[in-house]
This record gives C-alpha cells, sequence and structure tokens, in this order.
C-alpha cells in the first residue's frame, strides 16, 4: 500500500492541475460552475456549438493547405518508390 501513495499524490496532483486549466478555460468562455449545473443541456448545446464552429472555421484552411501537400507528399512517395527500385537492382 505504501508503494501506491506516491502513484495516488501523483494523479491528485495531475487531476488538480488539470482541473486547474479547464475552470480557467471556462472562465474565459464565461461560464460558471452554476451556468453548467442549471442549464446542463444548454451548457451542452454551447460546448457543442463552439465545437462545430472551431471545425467549421478550420476545414477550410485545411481544404487549401491539401491542396498544395498533398500532390507534393504523393510526388515524393512516387520519387522515393522510383529511387528505392534503382538502388535494389544495383
Amino acid at each position: 500500500m505504501k508503494a501506491d501513495l506516491p502513484k495516488i499524490l501523483a494523479t491528485l496532483a495531475k487531476l488538480a492541475v488539470l482541473s486547474f486549466i479547464v475552470g480557467w478555460i471556462l472562465v474565459q468562455f464565461d461560464i460558471s460552475p452554476e451556468d453548467i449545473f442549471d442549464n446542463f443541456g444548454e451548457t451542452l448545446r454551447r460546448i457543442y456549438e463552439m465545437a462545430t464552429s472551431a471545425v467549421e472555421w478550420s476545414a477550410g484552411y485545411i481544404v487549401i493547405g491539401a491542396v498544395i501537400v498533398i500532390p507534393i507528399w504523393l510526388l515524393s512517395v512516387l520519387l522515393g518508390a522510383i529511387k528505392g527500385r534503382g538502388r535494389r537492382s544495383e
């Protein structure tokens, strides 16, 4: 049992730090504990809306970047495969 005490204390410390960070983030979004418990469904809806908004915002950037990144990646894979065959035959 004594060997488990450091693990338990470490876990409690990690949970305290994580709780602090999450609490700070919630305050930045003007969400209080009362809001969470009084309007649980509304809180879930707000979190869902924020998440979908973040995905919608980032999707355009991902598509634009993929137009450049995917062809370059594909070209590098194909060139690597061609060079790999040449080295094996030597």
